[in-house]
């Protein structure tokens, strides 16, 4: 099967102060007019213009082919813009392609940023969502370019100088990649918008504190951008209030969490994969928690409980462990499961009746963060890369 193309762009801040929170925050207006029931579902949307240049006049040579995107977003396959100004990235969810002027639609002024009227459009891109990856930090977003190819340039690795012409570029991820499927297992269905609207100066500081005095230049580009986003929220709620007695830490532990469950599944499910592909489906499925988990598919995002459940319990996955995992297999299976049962806890909000205190969580937090040990993060990113091999 071809893997689903997206669309990369820059947003131009000359247009405006923050392009991107301007969106941002008319997404997020939608999304609380229809909490309090003054909006449906439906309403909640932003749209992104591609704004034409004055120097430029007609179509993009590849006009057409942005255009015939349209049928793979409604044909329900998830769909990316990414968005970048060189030093930060996003990543946003297309509800709908056209080159018709939206604006002389009813009521879609209130659904764009004012800067829009007056301007030429090439593009309009209707926005369910946006996903933060990578906040102040140029190299990284170099580094997650780079795991997109540029359909326009013989399929090699999307170049931030030199490969930025003729936008938006129409690239392919090197994995298949769901930017928003996981919202109700990771985010409790709230839109990721929410959380790109927060703390982003706090996430840039502490995710280069993190990158440059615990996990190192080389492995922190190898985690899972969504991990890198958990750790750097918990770990900066954690510092600020480690000494304050009577302060919860309840959500700083379910960050921890969350960032092991995305590398967990970041890390078993594609090592499995080739061990399933093209085998019938009653020597591929397994039921876990009342749903069948086809492991020669893209699995869905799984939780903590259900991982370590599929790791002590499923035949079927410990075969396929030792076999794609020959070097961690003992590791994956063994140690493993044992250190993620404190650590389901943290993820269980049921189990925050009372106030979550620093010491409560201390040994857990080494542990997934290599503070006296070696880290479990870094055991899950070198497992992954051996399974590569």
């Amino acid at each position: 099967m071809t893997s689903p193309r997206h669309l990369l762009t820059v947003w131009n801040p000359s247009y405006t102060d923050d392009a991107l929170d301007a969106h941002l925050s008319i997404l997020l207006h939608w999304d609380r007019e229809r909490l309090e029931g003054r909006a449906s579902d439906e309403d909640v949307y932003v749209w992104w213009a591609k704004i034409r240049s004055k120097n430029r006049d007609g179509m993009l040579p590849h006009h057409k082919d942005v255009v015939a995107l349209d049928e793979q977003v409604q044909a329900g396959q998830e769909t990316h813009l990414y968005l970048t100004d060189y030093r930060s990235l996003y990543v946003a969810e297309i509800g709908e392609i056209t080159d018709d002027d939206v604006r002389v639609d009813e009521g879609e002024f209130g659904h764009m940023p004012d800067y829009y009227r007056g301007h030429p459009v090439d593009f309009w891109f209707r926005l369910f969502d946006l996903r933060r990856i990578v906040t102040g930090d140029t190299l990284e977003v170099i580094n997650e370019l780079k795991k997109l190819s540029n359909l326009g340039y013989h399929e090699r690795p999307v170049s931030l100088y030199g490969g930025m012409v003729d936008l938006p570029l129409i690239v392919r991820s090197e994995a298949p990649s769901s930017w928003f499927a996981d919202a109700d297992a990771l985010n409790e269905g709230a839109l990721w918008a929410q959380r790109a609207a927060e703390q982003r100066s706090e996430a840039q500081r502490m995710a280069t504190e993190l990158r440059d005095n615990l996990f190192g230049r080389e492995l922190w580009p190898l985690l899972s951008p969504t991990t890198r986003s958990f750790l750097a929220a918990a770990e900066a709620e954690f510092r600020a209030h480690r000494d304050d007695a009577g302060f919860d830490l309840s959500g700083s532990a379910i960050a921890y969490a969350k960032a092991v469950e995305t590398e967990l599944n970041a890390t078993i499910f594609p090592a499995l994969r080739g061990q399933f592909e093209g085998k019938p489906p009653h020597e591929r499925e397994v039921r876990e928690e009342g749903r069948l988990i086809d492991l020669g598919g893209t699995v869905p995002h799984q939780s903590l409980g259900a991982i370590v459940h599929l790791l002590e319990h499923q035949d079927l996955v410990q075969v396929a462990v030792r076999r794609s995992m020959p070097v961690d297999h003992k590791s994956i299976l063994g140690l493993l499961p044992r250190e993620l049962e404190s650590i389901r806890d943290l993820r269980n909000p049921g189990a925050h009746s009372e106030a979550t205190s620093a010491s409560a969580m201390e040994a857990s937090r080494r542990v997934i963060l290599g503070i006296g040990c070696e880290g479990l993060l870094e055991r899950l990113v070198r497992a992954r890369l051996r399974a590569r091999d």
